[in-house]
């Protein structure tokens, strides 16, 4: 398996309590990878780990074949990984358009140029206009960002990531918050992210039906450990997976995210 993204043996304890314990797994090039597990299992602190937030106490990261356990976030950006958050990040004073061709200048060796030439100020508004129409924002592109609804906010944050052109995306639960109306576009936003085959995707996401529907491959944590990988259809009928759901709740309490 040619691998983007590999943990070996990742490690990190707060104090005394070891949230997250020998994990390995690898994410394989232009495949979506779901990381599931009940409540407090320790996901999010994991995708902390792997984005930077976190620096583990044991065990290496590894991206592109690059050791980028010490690296960080935004040196892991710039090497060609992003992330969405929980709650999102955009300029909300800004129209939707500008957000996501200031995105896209920042990839441009013309960042910094006060009055860049008309051409590629043109070609930055093509290009962000695409990725608009990608995630199905194209027609409030003069709105201000701050005055679209929750969905459409993480929408615009998913465009303002791939106008960065990541060989590897991090999802963090890209539903959290939204209306239960706006949950299918986002699963067909991501569904069209997943259609380009150069796009690796890491899946945070508590709806296991979604999970289901996009994934090539799950990593299940349990307890900050890993549980088992694989295929969704195999995992999912896994005993130990059953099993890890329907007592998660009971360690729900130990802290772990």
């Amino acid at each position: 398996m040619d691998a983007l993204l590999e943990t070996r043996n990742l490690s990190i304890s707060f104090g005394e309590q070891e949230v997250i314990r020998d994990v390995n797994f690898k994410a394989p090039k232009g495949k979506f990878l779901s990381i599931i597990g009940p409540n407090g299992a320790g996901k999010t602190t994991l995708f902390n780990l792997l984005s930077g937030q976190l620096s583990p106490t044991k065990g290496e990261i590894y991206f592109k074949g690059q050791n980028i356990t010490n690296l960080s976030a935004a040196e892991r950006a710039r090497m060609g990984m992003g992330r969405s958050f929980q709650l999102t990040n955009i300029f909300p004073e800004l129209t939707v358009l500008e957000n996501v061709r200031l995105a896209v200048q920042s990839q441009r060796k013309d960042f910094y140029s006060i009055l860049p030439k008309p051409a590629k100020y043109r070609k930055q508004l093509e290009e962000a206009r695409r990725l608009l129409d990608m995630v199905f924002l194209k027609e409030k592109e003069d709105y201000l960002a701050i005055n679209l609804t929750h969905g459409e906010k993480r929408k615009l944050e998913i465009a303002m990531l791939l106008a960065l052109k990541p060989n590897l995306l991090l999802l963090d639960e890209p539903t959290a918050g939204i209306s239960v109306e706006e949950v299918p576009v986002i699963l067909e936003v991501i569904e069209n992210i997943k259609k380009d085959s150069e796009n690796t995707i890491v899946l945070i996401e508590h709806k296991i039906e979604m999970v289901l529907a996009l994934s090539d491959y799950l990593v299940v944590i349990f307890n900050g450990e890993l549980l088992v990988e694989g295929e969704p259809g195999v995992i999912m009928q896994d005993e130990r997976v059953q099993n890890a759901y329907l007592g998660g709740l009971s360690h729900a309490a130990s802290g772990k995210s």
